[in-house]
């Protein structure tokens, strides 16, 4: 019951909040102009996750007494104020990613990690130094990943809302109700700002927002189940943001293969890959959206099973269907050195 209060006041006040972030951001001069990386043809407010950040605050301040949960969403703070000052400055690669590297170190130190990795099929564990270590990377890559397809209208809005309905229901499964009110408060939120932000969009929601959803999804995504399960531990993060790290992964490998820094911007994302193959923006987000379904559905499913065994197998193979249909459709060529 309190997690549907949650729900239906975040969505109220996203719904309230982003017009007046949208006046703001016109007022202040935080809107995006379009270039050579960009799809949109005219300035558009880039602050929009200002209005669902608040949102999820003031609930989460309000119904949500966890401690957990108060320091995921100060590391989120910490990531948003990175993102909020490239909104307004358009920091350069470099400065920015240190910046990120910082808040997100900033987080693990105060207690946004897993104590304990168990790699599945072997008796090894990892802790201590080691597990900060690996806690600090996903939540850095998953971060910047979220950033990454924040390339078409409702895309990233759509697959956040999409990962953290998924996540809530294996929290309630799982009894961690804490994070059922904290993931209710996103999915209202981001669906309260989805209303101006679907195609045709009047606001983004801006590296501030991107950065913050895929930092709070990505400390959800191990806390909220590695704290419980230690079976399929390395497996589920993976699968339920199956494809920011998808679409990372691939732009990774497919800028040094071009012999490119891989952190070098570029309009050559999957999303905009889709739209060059004669897909429209809205095709585009549909097929996406499709592919995260069945991704969050997928850890739904590994979740309950709890089998290492089994839960490779379907993961393996989903991941296999998918490089193969998106191979099929030509979306994973790669200019000089070949293919992927």
């Amino acid at each position: 019951m309190m997690a549907l209060l949650t729900f239906v006041l975040s969505l109220i006040g996203s719904i309230l909040f982003t017009p007046w972030v949208k006046k703001i951001a016109y007022q202040v001069g935080a809107v995006d102009i379009p270039n050579d990386r960009k799809v949109h043809l005219k300035p558009i407010p880039r602050i929009g996750g200002v209005a669902f950040f608040l949102s999820i605050l003031i609930v989460n301040v309000l119904f949500n007494k966890s401690l957990i949960v108060e320091k995921i969403i100060f590391g989120g703070l910490l990531v948003f104020l990175v993102g909020l000052l490239d909104d307004f400055v358009e920091l350069k690669p470099k400065p920015k990613f240190w910046l990120t590297f910082l808040a997100v170190l900033i987080a693990v130190f105060i207690g946004v990690r897993v104590d304990v990795w168990r790699i599945p099929y072997t008796k090894i564990i990892i802790k201590g130094f080691w597990a900060d270590v690996i806690t600090f990377v996903w939540l850095l890559g998953i971060t910047n990943a979220m950033n990454f397809i924040d390339g078409l209208d409702g895309l990233a809005g759509g697959v956040a809302v999409i990962s953290s309905f998924s996540l809530l229901i294996i929290s309630l499964l799982l009894g961690r109700f804490e994070m059922a009110l904290l993931l209710s408060s996103i999915l209202g939120s981001v669906l309260g700002f989805l209303f101006y932000n679907f195609p045709p969009a009047s606001i983004f929601m801006g590296d501030s927002g991107a950065m913050f959803l895929g930092f709070i999804l990505g400390a959800i995504s191990i806390i909220g189940v590695l704290r419980v399960s230690t079976i399929i531990n390395l497996f589920f993060p993976i699968v339920v943001l199956g494809f920011p790290v998808l679409d990372t992964a691939f732009s990774i490998i497919r800028r040094l293969l071009e012999g490119r820094a891989p952190w070098k911007y570029d309009k050559d994302h999957l999303h905009h890959r889709f739209l060059r193959i004669g897909m429209k923006t809205e095709q585009s987000i549909a097929f996406i959206y499709l592919i995260t379904i069945c991704m969050s559905l997928l850890a739904i499913i590994i979740s309950l099973l709890q089998d290492p065994y089994i839960s490779a197998i379907l993961l393996f193979g989903t991941l296999f269907l998918i490089l193969f249909i998106l191979k099929k459709l030509g979306v994973l060529e790669v200019r000089r050195n070949g293919k992927v």
